[in-house]
């Protein structure tokens, strides 16, 4: 199944790109993408969306279809061929 996702601000910035396309496997979650992005992208993409301690609040928010992580199952969200997902940074200074 193919996952486009999107990067916007600080994120865009750090992967260079505005947007991509990911291959995944059904039952893959949010979770198992954001995984496979921090892998790609390394340990500045890490720090950026989920920091680098373990048990770590996470910092990035995110989207599937238009819909906030805060009315789905967070990163536990179930993903199917052709979901989008948009990456958001916290706001500086928030």
């Amino acid at each position: 199944m193919k996952i486009h996702v999107k990067f916007l601000a600080t994120i865009r910035e750090i992967t260079g790109k505005s947007e991509i396309e990911l291959e995944g496997h059904p039952g893959d979650t949010v979770g198992t993408f954001l995984q496979a992005l921090q892998t790609l992208y390394g340990p500045v993409f890490k720090e950026a969306t989920t920091g680098t301690t373990a048990g770590g609040i996470p910092k990035v928010r995110f989207l599937v279809n238009g819909r906030d992580a805060d009315f789905l199952d967070g990163f536990e969200t179930g993903l199917k061929d052709g979901d989008v997902i948009v990456l958001i940074p916290p706001v500086a200074g928030g």
